[in-house]
């Protein structure tokens, strides 16, 4: 997955998405808001990223997390670069993964998460600009 500073307008994939801007696109590198997010919203968060739009081939893993020594990334016999579904290695993976997005419009503009953006709430401690939690809180589910 790319990294997108929060607020920047939307560039990920080959359309155009006028008034859509990133929000929750990070990686292992840049630095990023810190804090605490009100449950109810990350429930919210949660019920929107069960039903992901804009989704990709194969997924993404979280690059803040840090996989464990000693965990065994296989591949299955005869099926050439296609990781083993049940390797130690894919089994953590699989918490830390995602392949689309959640959006949520308020006042014009139109927030494009990664489904991921739960995960690095609870993990990682991320904190998403308040324009976009005052938009998950504004979401009738």
């Amino acid at each position: 997955m790319a990294w997108f500073p929060d607020l920047s307008p939307y560039s990920y994939g080959h359309s155009k998405h006028p008034g859509v801007v990133h929000v929750g696109w990070l990686d292992g590198i840049h630095p990023y808001s810190k804090g605490p997010v009100a449950p109810p919203l990350i429930g919210k968060m949660t019920r929107l990223a069960a039903h992901p739009v804009e989704l990709y081939r194969g997924f993404h893993i979280c690059e803040i997390c840090i996989a464990p020594s000693g965990m065994a990334k296989t591949l299955v016999p005869d099926k050439g670069r296609m990781i083993d579904p049940n390797c130690s290695w894919m089994r953590w993976a699989e918490q830390r993964r995602g392949n689309g997005e959640i959006r949520v419009s308020y006042k014009s503009i139109t927030f494009a998460a990664p489904i991921l953006i739960v995960h690095y709430i609870e993990e990682h401690e991320y904190r998403p600009p308040a324009q976009f939690l005052e938009a998950i809180g504004r979401v009738d589910l």
